[in-house]
């Protein structure tokens, strides 16, 4: 199997029914014949898969020389007995893509954070202001000094801030917005913010979050699922090929769980395996970074226990 990116799928046609007639798909590479060799040459090549039959096409490129389109490969796919491209595409609806939800609102929020702090840094280099009725011919700088009459006054220039309050509010909105049409909105407050939230609540803000990475999941394990199924019919093999998972995800507080568990196990309920199960869940949701052998190490001395 390789995966390809959308950039490489070039053309293609569908049938009546919406599947796949043909497809063309074009990588490109850059390589050396060997080790000493200086010279880098580049690859390009097409693959061409129809129902039943596969070509595969290839030019090279060197110094200012264009080779020709030579055909290097061809003949009967995997799945040509199932009358069918062996090309399964994975798509997300237009709601999952969050880079064209969010790529201008974080372009603005660049630039305007870059504007602030070169404002900023040019404020702090204050120029200074003499009050005169008089000419001022005076040399001024560290080693000087100047001499003022008893009606003028001497001072430095430095913004009043109110553009700065502006700013630093507008970058907080587009903070919060660019988490808001990610389906982030529980991250989306003061970065130093310290509001307290019930358990309750907390859910409530990652329950959009949840369906989000559901809907991703759904689309990965669809996608899977048909690999799975594609390959078994055409190994002839008789299977029943199913995909679960990825219908939970461990982005809720810890300390929350714990919690529940700790009131769980307080109710004093005379059950040796719920006592086990809780320990299993908790170990494993809190090591969910090591290894598996871990887990089911530690799984095998939990239920070990009297």
């Amino acid at each position: 199997m390789i995966g390809y990116s959308a950039e490489d799928f070039i053309n293609w046609s569908l049938d009546e029914q919406g599947n796949y007639e043909w497809v063309v798909l074009r990588t490109t590479a850059l390589r050396k014949k060997d080790v000493a060799e200086q010279e880098w040459t580049k690859v390009t090549r097409w693959a061409y898969y129809d129902k039943r039959k596969f070509r595969i096409y290839e030019r090279k490129e060197g110094m200012g020389e264009k080779g020709a389109v030579e055909l290097i490969g061809e003949g009967w796919h995997g799945f040509a007995k199932l009358d069918r491209v062996p090309v399964v595409d994975l798509r997300v609806g237009e709601g999952l893509w969050l880079m064209n939800r969010a790529g201008l609102l974080q372009l603005e929020h660049f630039n305007k954070s870059n504007a602030l702090g070169w404002a900023l840094t040019m404020g702090l280099f204050a120029s200074p202001v003499v009050y005169s009725d008089k000419q001022f011919n005076q040399i001024m700088g560290e080693s000087y000094y100047i001499q003022l009459a008893p009606g003028d006054r001497f001072g430095w220039t430095e913004p009043t801030g109110n553009v700065f309050q502006i700013a630093t509010d507008n970058l907080s909105r587009l903070q919060q917005e660019i988490y808001r049409v990610c389906y982030l909105s529980q991250a989306g407050g003061e970065i130093a913010g310290n509001s307290a939230q019930s358990g309750i609540s907390k859910q409530r803000d990652f329950s959009i979050t949840q369906e989000v990475l559901r809907s991703y999941g759904d689309t990965v394990k669809d996608a899977v699922k048909r690999i799975l199924r594609w390959i078994a019919q055409a190994r002839e093999d008789t299977l029943l090929i199913d995909v679960s998972g990825m219908d939970e995800f461990d982005i809720g507080d810890f300390s929350s769980e714990l919690s529940d568990a700790e009131r769980l196990l307080a109710l004093g309920i005379e059950s040796e395996t719920l006592r086990k199960q809780v320990y299993k869940k908790l170990s494993l949701k809190y090591l969910c970074d090591v290894r598996q052998d871990i887990k089911d190490q530690i799984v095998r001395e939990i239920d070990a226990q009297k």
